[in-house]
């Protein structure tokens, strides 16, 4: 399959299947690598499915990680598409989570996370999927990194002052409760 193939197969083919139909088989020949690929796109609607479709299978089968994180990484640098993040910020969510159990996170890496998580937040253009991702990956994170605690309950103080959305107060809630 080509390059352009696998635009056209985002653009348009995606369409005809449902989101619980995600899968490896539905992708045919296009990877996991191929999506992350293209999530870097600068058409905006291709990158997100790209991102979107990834998000949707590694989630579903955590294991489809294996080999990809240094990628992943590598692109969460470049990325500057807030659709995009928002899926890749659901995978970090779940890297920095208990359930992750598979996959050990250095030290160096996690502070990059954390010095990431903390940059988005503070951008003026930072959707609220984003922001209310990156307050649970700094909170998974803070139990790790516990100076990172007084930081999130400040920003947390902050963001609800200033954007007292539905889904902002709701995971503020819940992460000040489980605190």
């Amino acid at each position: 399959m080509t390059y352009f193939e696998k635009i056209k197969f985002l653009s348009v083919t995606l369409r005809s299947f449902e989101v619980t139909d995600f899968s490896l088989n539905m992708l045919g020949d296009i990877s996991l690598r191929d999506l992350l690929n293209i999530s870097l796109e600068k058409d905006k609607t291709v990158s997100f499915r790209a991102a979107w479709v990834f998000e949707t299978i590694v989630l579903k089968n955590t294991a489809l990680l294996d080999g990809l994180l240094l990628q992943f990484f590598d692109n969460l640098k470049k990325q500057k598409n807030w659709s995009c993040l928002r899926s890749y910020s659901k995978v970090l969510m779940y890297l920095t989570s208990k359930k992750n159990k598979r996959y050990d996170l250095d030290e160096k890496t996690e502070e990059e996370l954390i010095e990431q998580a903390f940059q988005w937040m503070i951008e003026q253009q930072c959707p609220i999927a984003v922001l209310v991702n990156c307050l649970d990956i700094l909170n998974n994170l803070s139990k790790k990194h516990s100076w990172v605690k007084e930081e999130l309950f400040a920003q947390i103080d902050h963001f609800q002052k200033i954007k007292p959305s539905p889904a902002l107060l709701s995971r503020t809630k819940r992460i000040l409760q489980n605190d």
